[in-house]
């Protein structure tokens, strides 16, 4: 093991040691500011007075607050139920309600309350992470009690060496391109515009035939001679075009007439590629388009082209049209007949909030990225919407210039994992 992999691991669990200690203290109970002044009172989270309803407990002098996330159905809410001194419910009317959240890295966020029945409901969602530090304020009559408190999740706190010392890196949220592709099976054909068939002008019996399969043929060059049934005569026939010889449809001796094909020649500098279009995709998929061809056999081969047409009706049967690319082949590389893979991109949006695929974590409540502050990282859980393999866009949960990690997150991951499995908050 390296005198670096070990200095880093040494950080690495001297900074899980600490990320314990602060936990404890960052689950405290609420900071009471009441008529009485003010007092701190650390505790276990689960020493945290509890109410009725299993949320947060407040007292002041006037009675009791008790503050809860509610979210069995709904997204997430505070719901607030107000007590008066001798510990029973008041149905609210003129009380205000008010909780302020400052999160990681310097968001902040404020919350009204509206009256339903026997209590108070956020009028807006809490949203994911439910980590931050809260200030409650209450207003009842001529009472005005606040309090306080934090709670963490998700978060993991390195050294600054640790940092220094890994692979993490840090970048921005923001806007980006994105090539939205979908997949399709096709094939590689002879190009049809480029293909020739030799047949002999009168009826006879053929005498000779001069080319082979696979051979390359000049334009004028005689490739068969045939002896005229009516004349006895023989006469030459020549290739209208360069080309390969693709098939060689008839043998010495064979009697033919005006419409038997002798050979078929090809020009095999450009062939037709044509793929799948199925009908989720019908409409989507326009001439002119860029299409990523590369060859199921060999996944080296690949080319670049555009589609050049899109076939007008489905057929039906397979209710499926196709569309087709038209590609060089100097190299003879592209085979008539071989599989290919067609990408072809749809669109390419510009999107107002995207992250690099490798800051994206998979976890079991959906995928998330770890927010940066200095040496600390928040796990922040995100929508994901569309994406090219390589960026990714989001549509919840992190806005434009947000810091984020973007290598080394399974690293983030793993110190996560071992804080939570450390921990039975």
């Amino acid at each position: 093991m390296s005198s670096r992999t070990m200095a880093l691991g040494m950080a690495l669990l001297l900074a899980t040691i600490m990320g314990c200690a602060r936990k404890s203290d960052d689950a405290a109970a609420p900071h009471e500011h009441g008529a009485g002044g003010e007092h701190t009172e650390h505790a276990e989270e689960h020493e945290v007075p509890r109410g009725p309803h299993g949320g947060r407990l407040f007292t002041y002098d006037g009675g009791r607050l008790e503050l809860a996330i509610f979210e069995a159905g709904v997204p997430p809410e505070f719901q607030a139920y107000v007590f008066d001194a001798a510990g029973k419910l008041v149905v609210p009317t003129n009380e205000r309600l008010v909780v302020v959240l400052e999160r990681f890295g310097g968001r902040r966020d404020s919350l009204e309350f509206r009256v339903d029945g026997d209590r108070l409901r956020s009028t807006r969602t809490v949203e994911e992470p439910h980590s931050y530090h809260a200030t409650v304020r209450l207003t009842r009559g001529a009472a005005n009690p606040s309090w306080s408190y934090e709670q963490h999740e998700g978060r993991v706190e390195l050294e600054p060496a640790a940092v220094a010392g890994s692979g993490i890196r840090i970048g921005h949220a923001g806007p980006a391109s994105i090539a939205v592709t979908v997949d399709t099976p096709g094939e590689v054909r002879l190009n049809a515009e480029r293909l020739t068939y030799v047949r002999p002008r009168y009826a006879g019996i053929v005498r000779k035939l001069l080319f082979r399969l696979g051979q390359n043929v000049r334009r004028g060059d005689v490739v068969a001679t045939v002896q005229s049934s009516e004349s006895l005569t023989e006469y030459e026939i020549t290739s209208g075009m360069a080309g390969t010889v693709v098939a060689r449809e008839t043998a010495v001796g064979q009697v033919v007439n005006e419409e038997a094909t002798l050979y078929t020649i090809a020009d095999l500098s450009s062939v037709w590629v044509d793929f799948a279009i199925y009908p989720q995709n019908a409409g989507r998929i326009r001439a002119g388009q860029t299409v990523r061809i590369t060859s199921q056999g060999d996944s080296t081969r690949r080319i670049v082209a555009k589609i050049n047409f899109v076939g007008p009706l489905l057929e039906e049967d397979t209710r499926t049209t196709y569309a087709r690319a038209v590609i060089p082949n100097s190299d003879r590389g592209w085979q008539p007949g071989l599989f290919v893979i067609a990408n072809v991109t749809l669109e390419t949006p510009r999107v107002a909030v995207a992250v690099p695929e490798a800051a994206i974590v998979r976890t079991e409540r959906g995928p998330a990225v770890f927010r940066a502050s200095g040496s600390s990282f928040e796990l922040q859980p995100v929508e994901i919407g569309r994406t090219d393999g390589t960026t990714t866009e989001i549509t919840a949960g992190l806005e434009p210039g947000a810091a984020i990690v973007i290598e080394d997150v399974f690293l983030l991951k793993a110190e996560l994992g071992k804080s939570e499995a450390s921990h039975d908050h």
